[in-house]
């Protein structure tokens, strides 16, 4: 499987807000108990003009985003999403190692959060590696050196 990761172009917009939509409905829904668009139009619109959204291909056809922030002491992946019709299919697992193979070589950390009713994400995590290192009241954030 090849993965080629390219930057966002404008013309993304609207089938990365639909992802943003598919992935987090249920979870949000679960962890507040409800899912408000306008709120989660305006967090994808900061994540979008952020500009940090690197797009995830497999086959030339879009099929998630990251998102990874450089700090001095550590990098932090702020986001990822995998389309569920891609999901299971080493794609993340793929991406993430790419990402921890460069954080290793800068001899820092790789940092995330995840949402604590999300558990399929944090065992995976933990598969990869990441310990819990803390937390905030509705997310787990782990680590791995």
């Amino acid at each position: 499987m090849i993965i080629r990761i390219r930057p966002v172009r404008d013309s993304d917009f609207q089938w990365l807000l639909e992802l943003h939509h598919t992935v987090y409905r249920d979870l949000i829904t679960q962890e507040f108990g409800y899912w408000d668009s306008d709120e989660e139009l305006g967090l994808f619109k900061n994540a979008w003009e952020s500009k940090k959204i690197e797009v995830l291909l497999q086959n030339d056809k879009p099929v998630g985003m990251f998102i990874v922030i450089a700090h001095v002491d550590h990098f932090w992946l702020d986001e990822i999403q995998i389309d569920p019709r891609y999901q299971n299919q080493g794609i993340g697992t793929e991406v993430i190692g790419r990402l921890i193979a460069r954080a290793r070589t800068c001899f820092l950390p790789l940092r995330l959060r995840v949402l604590r009713v999300n558990q399929n994400a944090y065992r995976f995590y933990q598969r990869l590696g990441f310990l819990r290192i803390g937390g905030v009241k509705h997310h787990h954030v782990m680590e791995i050196r």
